[in-house]
């Protein structure tokens, strides 16, 4: 029986010295909130769309902000629950972002990868598993006062998401959303129609660009750091995008 080869990581780990060499010839990554987190305020208001398991969440649910998430996804919300349900300081919400309250839409889900659920289909395995109820932003936070990070991920509907936030009332500190033309094409908006949203609310905005993905469910490649306006080094890439005052861009840029 022939046996799979080990990962080039699994061989640094038995070599020694070949750990430090790894770490420097592996793929960059990048993580958009983790390096925004030091240069928010200690503590505050995370609005969390697409929370999936909860990574992103957990620092600042362990600091005490109030954190409201937002995971349609039935299987992924289960490990949500199971990991932050306990956290008095934690909302989570099973309905979806949409532009009308009250809807119910079919969500897609894919053995590939847990973190591609979506409300339309855009990769061959997509199947039709549950029916969601949708919610507009302005009535999930009607009651909110203060939002200090607002982080999207929703497979696509990302600005249909941010044009329900109720800007006139909530300005963010910064906004994390992701982009991908190949998702939000047939949606009817492109990269550049996310990033002018959030630039003509004040934000300036970087542009986190990551390699096309070659599969889903496996370590995505990132590119670059870059103030928009800007063109994407390759058209097929994904990323997202960091929308922030002046100051906290700039250092931001100058980090990387």
């Amino acid at each position: 029986m022939s046996r799979a080869l080990p990962s080039i990581k699994a061989v640094a780990r038995r070599i020694p010295g070949a750990r430090r060499l790894y770490r420097v010839l592996r793929p960059p990554s990048f993580d958009e909130v983790t390096v925004l987190r030091p240069l928010l305020s200690t503590t505050g208001v995370l609005v969390d769309i697409g929370a999936h398991h909860g990574s992103t969440l957990q620092p600042f649910a362990e600091k005490g902000w109030r954190v409201i998430a937002v995971e349609p996804d039935p299987a992924n919300r289960s490990v949500l629950e199971q990991r932050h349900g306990h956290r008095s300081n934690v909302t989570i919400d099973r309905r979806a972002i949409g532009e009308v309250d009250g809807e119910s839409l079919a969500l897609y889900t894919s053995d590939v990868s847990t973190g591609i659920s979506a409300l339309a289909p855009f990769h061959p395995t997509h199947r039709p598993t549950a029916t969601v109820e949708t919610v507009r932003l302005d009535t999930l936070l009607a009651d909110v006062h203060e939002v200090t990070l607002l982080k999207t991920d929703t497979e696509g509907w990302d600005l249909p998401a941010l044009r329900t936030f109720p800007w006139d009332r909530l300005h963010p500190t910064a906004v994390v959303c992701e982009f991908e033309d190949r998702k939000t094409s047939p949606l009817g908006y492109s990269f550049h129609d996310l990033a002018r949203f959030l630039v003509e609310r004040g934000y300036s905005v970087l542009v986190s660009e990551w390699y096309p993905v070659v599969e889903y469910g496996r370590r995505h490649r990132w590119r670059s750091l870059q103030p928009y306006p800007v063109e994407l080094a390759d058209r097929a890439a994904w990323g997202n995008l960091i929308a922030t005052d002046g100051a906290r861009a700039a250092q931001l840029t100058r980090a990387r």
